[in-house]
């Protein structure tokens, strides 16, 4: 499987999509994207069992172009936590998070809620902090920290959500807040000894050959692990693949064993189709051809950007695209997904 994923990573040219794959459903992808009929999308690529077998760019995309991934971005956070565990900096996920900031002392409002805060209640969007990217007044919203120089401090001196408590599992109620990933990185930061970019581009990002890529910082400089991490689509498809390889990059292990499934388990339930797990979304899509339901997790930022994991089928899907702040914009890259990509790519269709 290594040598075929090298072999197309190298030899795949822009446009070029495997004869033996290439059939109508994708064809009429191609030219419904090139049409107009979805907009803003820049790039479409899937690979299954480690071979590209399919890679389109539209508009502004191109194979060296630097996708802002948005929100997409929280997923490799989440890996970086898993590395920086398998490397020893973290104990686990019930490691506690405040006492790693002890050089920003006092920490405003840090009442009881506050100090038991752990990267677990983080990762899940669940922790005491009031904060709601869906609601601006909380104190907590996203723009109201990039109004600020300290996004750190911003952050560590929230206060907590009124009535906020735990449940059964362990866990609070489910908040959309970026502002919580960004502490999560930052928190990576305090734990391994330098900077998130550091530390990243050596766990994560050498050993799968990524040397092109840009973070969203605030003024100050901190990395913003919520969001706007710039990459090219295929080194994207790489996050995705190392998923489905539980972690294991070309015979090497980056992430700790079963963390993938630790990330990709429904640790809090956000709607009827979607489940939270540790910074990827966990949901169905169905083929509109068969109608059968394949199960899948996915990294998902503002745009529709989208980067989609099959483990019944060996596929990873990556869609990018620069639909900002529109309705449907998601909604489009799951059409792409249930009426072309899956018919073509159907379990035991495709060998």
């Amino acid at each position: 499987m290594v040598r075929r994923f090298i072999s197309g990573l190298l030899l795949l040219a822009v446009g070029i999509v495997s004869p033996a794959l290439a059939n109508g459903t994708m064809d009429e992808m191609t030219a419904a994207i090139s049409r107009g009929d979805f907009k803003d999308i820049t790039s479409v690529l899937v690979m299954k069992n480690g071979d590209i077998v399919y890679e389109r760019y539209f508009g502004n995309g191109k194979p060296d172009y630097l996708n802002n991934t948005r929100s997409a971005t929280k997923s490799i956070t989440s890996m970086a936590v898993g590395a920086a565990i398998e490397q020893g900096a973290f104990t686990g996920v019930d490691d506690p998070v405040m006492p790693l900031f002890h050089v920003y002392d006092p920490i405003k409002n840090l009442n009881d809620d506050k100090k038991d805060i752990r990267l677990k209640d983080l990762l899940t969007m669940s922790s005491a902090l009031d904060c709601n990217d869906n609601d601006q007044t909380t104190p907590g919203y996203e723009d109201k920290m990039h109004e600020k120089q300290d996004w750190t401090r911003f952050a560590l001196d929230l206060p907590t959500m009124p009535g906020w408590s735990r449940d059964g599992m362990g866990l609070g109620p489910f908040r959309y807040c970026t502002v919580g990933t960004f502490l999560t990185g930052q928190a990576i930061e305090m734990a391994v000894g330098q900077s998130l970019d550091d530390f990243v581009d050596a766990a994560l990002f050498t050993p799968l050959g990524i040397s092109k890529y840009e973070w969203y910082r605030s003024p100050i400089g901190e990395e913003q692990a919520g969001g706007g991490l710039e990459l090219t689509s295929r080194d994207l498809m790489k996050f995705g693949q190392l998923a489905l390889e539980d972690g294991v990059w070309h015979g090497r292990r980056l992430l700790p064993e079963g963390w993938i499934a630790a990330s990709t388990k429904p640790h809090r339930k956000v709607s009827e189709t979607q489940s939270y797990g540790y910074q990827w979304w966990i949901g169905e899509f169905f083929s509109a051809t068969t109608g059968l339901v394949h199960k899948s997790y996915y990294m998902a930022g503002n745009g529709g950007s989208k980067v989609a994991v099959f483990e019944d089928m060996g596929l990873v899907v990556v869609i990018t695209a620069e639909r900002y702040n529109t309705p449907g914009m998601h909604q489009q890259s799951n059409d792409l997904l249930q009426r072309y990509i899956l018919p073509a790519y159907e379990v035991g269709a495709v060998h």
